[in-house]
């Protein structure tokens, strides 16, 4: 797949987009004041049955947790001047303490019916670190079309402009992660392992 990244003059375009996208989809954020890292949507699973490495499966109809980036939190840490943004085990930090979370919001009873995390990504490989599992997309128009707009947030909320271009290609792959309920549960609830 090639590595298209949108011209920084062309970026304001996704910030109208990341706001029209945000309330179509009531994509909220995990913590009530919006300071954490992880916002989400839930929705119906519409694909066929799926059977996470664990064992689990997200039947279609079953709701699914769709996982975003709350990038107004890569823009204030920017504005601070905070590396936090650009220091790729800091977000692995932050983002582990954002999974544990949602493991007590889902002990305590919040999201009894969520089967499963979802989310599309082009930081499968720090996903990866967190222990999702990843698989490859489809080379479809759709595809293309979400990893170059995928690239242009990226571009404009998480890293350095000089930095986009010295990303290996291979990384700039936009893939599918999931983490089963029960994962999420045993690796980041209180009895995790």
């Amino acid at each position: 797949m090639a590595r298209a990244v949108p011209p920084r003059f062309v970026l304001p375009l996704w910030l109208v987009a990341d706001a029209i996208l945000t309330r179509a989809y009531r994509i909220k954020p995990l913590r009530p004041d919006g300071s954490g890292i992880i916002r989400f949507d839930l929705r119906r699973y519409k694909g066929r049955t799926r059977v996470l490495d664990d064992g689990s499966t997200v039947q279609t109809g079953d709701i699914i947790m769709e996982l975003h980036l709350n990038n107004d939190w890569f823009k204030q840490r920017r504005n601070l001047n905070l590396k936090a943004s650009q220091s790729p085990q800091q977000f692995l930090t932050f983002f582990a303490e954002e999974l544990r979370l949602l493991a007590r919001q889902m002990d305590t009873g919040m999201f009894d019916n969520v089967a499963a995390l979802h989310g599309i990504t082009l930081l499968h490989v720090a996903a990866k670190r967190l222990r999702f599992e990843i698989h490859d997309l489809p080379d479809t128009v759709w595809n293309r079309g979400a990893r170059f707009y995928t690239a242009g947030l990226m571009r404009l909320y998480h890293l350095r402009p000089e930095e986009t271009s010295k990303l290996p290609r291979k990384e700039w792959q936009l893939k599918e992660v999931w983490l089963s309920r029960t994962a999420l549960l045993k690796r980041y609830g209180q009895t995790q392992s």
